[in-house]
């Protein structure tokens, strides 16, 4: 797999070594380096051994995506939630998968999960402590599981590519290439590119049919030109949510992370505007994309109305893309929304809790102000 190797150099400067310097976050990249530089070579390996054992999957098609977009906090995990009940049209891929987009690593896998006995137990007391241990910070605000359906945003962790870096290295300012992936290069873009089609022509042959891979991400707005160009027919939905709301919720899964490894680090701070003005620079990026593109490849849906009306929500992004709404899909939706009704968010961010205010969101958003 592409690795953008400059930026080890870049994290290390700016990040381990940035001040004011962290002890505890010096742990927490040293542990990052380890773990990324040994999974992106075990991973380099069973891909190219993927061609020798598994040849034929090189003719595999590649279905063109559907991608549910938006500002982090603004429904994608629920939307993604419907769409994925209609399961003989749309394929999701789990977390692991993410982390092993490998044929060779994911038939492994599969057959250690078809062991029984005592290794099937502890294998499954690893994956429960690893989800214990990895992803406790973000509880009460998205839950995250190896075993769940999630975003694919690892695929570009693997790459050094990726906004997501900004969890262990708070240093928007000083490292703001990943705000936007051109800042790259075109090589770059080609390269990550490349690598995202073959990762999603992998899962295509390992499913063995052609249902569309139904992929959310929070941070696609960074690298657009990526999957344009790994799939020039793919469709998007794109949430659009009070950025009054979305923006501050964005912010704070972030600063979450940050309190692990770096807790000097303020709520209200260069850093965490530094973060605001990714997420509405992303914002920005995303509305226009939606006026410019053609409707019947873009669809945007307000985060509001997906809440008060999510079964009337997905009718209209079926029609708009033309796809058949069958009747047992409906039922299934009818129920999942009905059960989705009782639940009630407690978590509730303010603006000015990471010094933010209207002002400052209507002056980064310009045209795509957007409020409720």
């Amino acid at each position: 797999m592409y690795v953008h190797t400059r930026t080890l150099g870049w994290l290390a400067r700016r990040g381990v070594l940035a001040e004011p310097r962290s002890f505890r976050r010096g742990l927490y990249a040293l542990g990052f380096g380890f773990t990324a530089s040994l999974l992106a070579a075990t991973v380099s390996v069973a891909r190219w051994l993927d061609g020798l054992v598994y040849p034929d999957f090189e003719r595999a098609p590649v279905p063109a995506p559907l991608f549910v977009v938006a500002t982090p906090r603004s429904g994608t995990t629920y939307l993604h939630h419907l769409l994925s009940l209609d399961e003989e049209r749309f394929a999701t891929c789990k977390l692991y998968q993410t982390l092993a987009p490998s044929i060779l690593l994911e038939r492994a896998i599969d057959g250690l999960g078809r062991v029984e006995g005592p290794l099937r137990r502890g294998l499954e007391r690893l994956v429960d402590a690893i989800d214990s241990r990895m992803f406790t910070d973000w509880d009460g605000i998205h839950r995250v599981s190896l075993r769940s359906s999630e975003e694919d945003e690892n695929l570009f962790v693997f790459s050094l590519t990726s906004p997501a870096l900004y969890l262990l290295f708070p240093v928007v300012r000083e490292l703001p290439e990943f705000v936007d992936i051109t800042r790259l290069g075109a090589r770059t873009v080609r390269r990550v590119a490349r690598d995202y089609r073959e990762t999603l022509r992998r899962w295509a042959y390992l499913r063995g049919d052609a249902r569309t891979p139904l992929i959310k991400n929070v941070l696609l707005a960074s690298r657009l030109p990526v999957s344009d160009r790994a799939f020039p027919d793919a469709r998007y939905v794109h949430i659009v949510r009070d950025p009054r709301e979305a923006i501050p919720s964005a912010v704070s899964m972030f600063y979450a992370m940050w309190q692990t490894h770096s807790p000097g680090i303020p709520e209200r701070s260069p850093a965490t505007r530094a973060l605001a003005g990714m997420f509405l620079e992303h914002y920005r990026m995303l509305c226009e994309e939606g006026r410019r593109r053609p409707s019947d490849r873009w669809a945007t849906v307000r985060y509001e109305t997906l809440l008060a009306d999510p079964v009337g929500t997905v009718e209209g992004i079926y029609a708009a893309f033309g796809l058949p709404f069958t009747a047992h899909y409906r039922a299934r939706l009818v129920e999942a929304a009905s059960q989705a009704r009782t639940f009630k968010s407690a978590h509730r961010y303010e603006l000015g809790q990471f010094g933010l205010s209207e002002a400052d969101l209507r002056e980064g958003l310009g045209a795509a102000w957007s409020p409720a």
